[in-house]
């Protein structure tokens, strides 16, 4: 077969296999014991340094991963999100943090462990995706370390345990049921995943839709592929049998996502928060002052600007980013087989799907691009292809290949690695950071009712140990088009409903004075960090307690 002879070709070090071993393996993507627990091991090793969740970083700054946290430590102690706690994501993140919570309520190492758990399962259908089209050598599983390490420290993962980040190892599964589908060699094949796979897709589907359902995009347009794929061999019984087995999937985590609300009496919270908030409040830019022209506000053509430009904007923002969007796209390329048909189309139709449905406009949040290295696979194949290129070259000298192997993973591992922008938080301890200098004097009050007050929660409540002793216990960014969240912040401070205040503090920003009757400012602290971009800022926060 055709196939067969270019995995031999490929492949010269496995020449003794079998025919037979050689379709099995690349047909499933199956891996070894040996190889589970070297990607286990690498993806441990690499989110180690690359998350601050990790244990050897004191803490993570990022206000997004401690609004998640805050959100899960308040499910377990009863509290339901959107009418206890409002925040603008989906529940499953809240439920996955309150899981978190449960091994650890004061601090991240719950969470580390779950996105080592994710980033594992990344590392895996990685592989088993390169598995589909080639069988590399042994030794070939040594550029690993290094691919996780580009992918995972990209600035985009920010301090770590962002929506994007949790998600793009369930759409990887997603790419490889379909790929794997689609690889068959039996005459006739529908090229439609199997029914199992199906559930897995709708189940992996559900998931996604609540935890941020912008990323259905790439969902789209991997049923969009499918679809596509079933005119030939006209298979649209099947198809609609699947179609009903992945609605299945999808009904198997909304049905307790609703029945948890509808218990709870917040199902209305629940849909005004997270849809119609979402939809309706979330701000809106007035873009020709922004950019100069009014082509962003036209109906289409407005939106297919906003995704191309947007994408640009993040490859530049973004180096590392850039370098793996470009070893994604010549990836696909170097399967020497009509395989390459269905990777080029997959790759296509759910890259411009996905972008679609996260640059809906131009967005200043350049990391939302994050979620797109669910095609990463298609990098790691580049980059097997090249390191079977280099195997050919010295294919007479095994101890020439395993050391030129060895040497070029074990530096492409440290490039990666050295550029990670949080390693230099690790020469921060606990008591460097605002967060727990100013829980030394929250804590001085027994049951204190603290209040990030025009600042995202970034760990103060954590810190401390307290909870939020009001539903709009931070910023949010609909603050300035839902007048709800301030009104109400301010109506109790002026019923000195809170024992402490935390504001940015700022002599550049008059704003940012506050003259509360019955407050005073205790504390003011500036913190130096590097935000998403990697840039470096200063950031001063103020402290206020109650006096009167």
């Amino acid at each position: 077969m055709r196939i067969e002879s270019e995995l031999r070709n490929n492949n010269s070090s496995d020449s003794n296999n079998t025919a037979a071993g050689l379709k099995s393996v690349q047909l499933c993507g199956r891996l070894t014991v040996r190889e589970r627990l070297f990607l286990a091991l690498s993806a441990l090793f690499v989110m180690l340094f690359a998350t601050c969740s990790s244990p050897l970083y004191a803490f993570n700054y990022w206000d997004d991963a401690n609004v998640f946290f805050t959100m899960g430590r308040g499910i377990l102690r009863g509290m339901v999100p959107y009418r206890d706690l409002y925040e603008q994501k989906g529940p499953v993140l809240y439920f996955a943090h309150a899981l978190c919570a449960l091994i650890s309520s004061k601090s991240f190492i719950g969470v580390w462990l779950m996105e080592v758990a994710l980033a594992t399962v990344f590392a895996f259908f990685s592989w088993k995706i390169v598995k589909l089209y080639y069988v590399p050598s042994k030794l070939t599983i040594a550029i690993v370390p290094a691919y996780l390490a580009l992918v995972y420290t990209i600035r985009m993962i920010n301090y770590g345990d962002c929506a994007e980040e949790l998600c793009f190892p369930l759409l990887t599964i997603v790419v490889f049921l379909v790929l794997r589908a689609a690889n068959g060699t039996k005459p006739g094949s529908d090229r439609l995943p199997c029914s199992r796979d199906a559930l897995i897709i709708g189940i992996i589907t559900g998931l996604l839709f609540w935890i941020k359902y912008t990323f259905l995009g790439a969902i789209i347009g991997v049923c969009i592929y499918m679809i596509l794929w079933t005119i030939r061999p006209k298979a649209w019984k099947k198809l609609l049998k699947l179609v009903a087995v992945f609605l299945a999937g999808v009904a198997a985590v909304s049905i307790p996502v609703l029945l948890y609300f509808a218990a709870n009496h917040a199902l209305r919270d629940l849909f005004e928060a997270y849809f119609y908030n979402n939809i309706v409040y979330y701000e809106k830019y007035d873009y020709y002052k922004l950019y100069g022209t009014h082509i962003y506000d036209m109906p289409v053509i407005g939106h297919f600007s906003s995704v191309i430009f947007d994408l640009l904007g993040s490859c530049m923002v973004f180096p590392k980013y850039a370098i793996t969007m470009i070893l994604i796209a010549v990836g696909g390329f170097t399967v020497r087989s009509k395989s390459r048909d269905n990777i080029i189309s997959l790759f296509f139709l759910s890259l411009v799907f996905c972008l679609a449905g996260i640059f809906t406009k131009p967005h200043i949040i350049y990391y939302y691009g994050y979620i797109t290295m669910f095609l990463a696979p298609f990098a790691l194949l580049l980059m097997v292809r090249i390191a079977g290129f280099l195997f050919k070259v010295f294919v007479n000298n095994k101890m020439t290949i395993n050391t030129l192997y060895t040497a070029l993973a074990a530096v492409l591992l440290f490039v990666a690695m050295v550029t990670c922008k949080n390693l230099y938080m690790l020469k921060y301890d606990k008591e460097d950071y605002p967060q727990y200098r100013f829980a030394e004097i929250i804590n001085r009050t027994p049951d204190a009712k603290i209040l990030t007050y025009d600042v995202m929660d970034s760990g103060y409540y954590l810190a401390s140990g307290t909870m939020p002793s009001t539903p709009y216990f931070c910023y949010l960014n609909i603050e300035n088009t839902w007048p709800v969240i301030l009104n109400e912040q301010n109506r109790l401070i002026a019923e000195g409903a809170f024992d402490y205040i935390i504001t940015y503090d700022s002599t550049e920003d008059d704003a940012n004075v506050h003259d509360w009757p019955g407050y005073k400012v205790v504390d003011t602290y500036d913190f130096t960090f590097c935000d998403y971009t990697g840039k470096k800022l200063i950031e001063g926060v103020r402290l206020y307690e109650h006096v009167s």
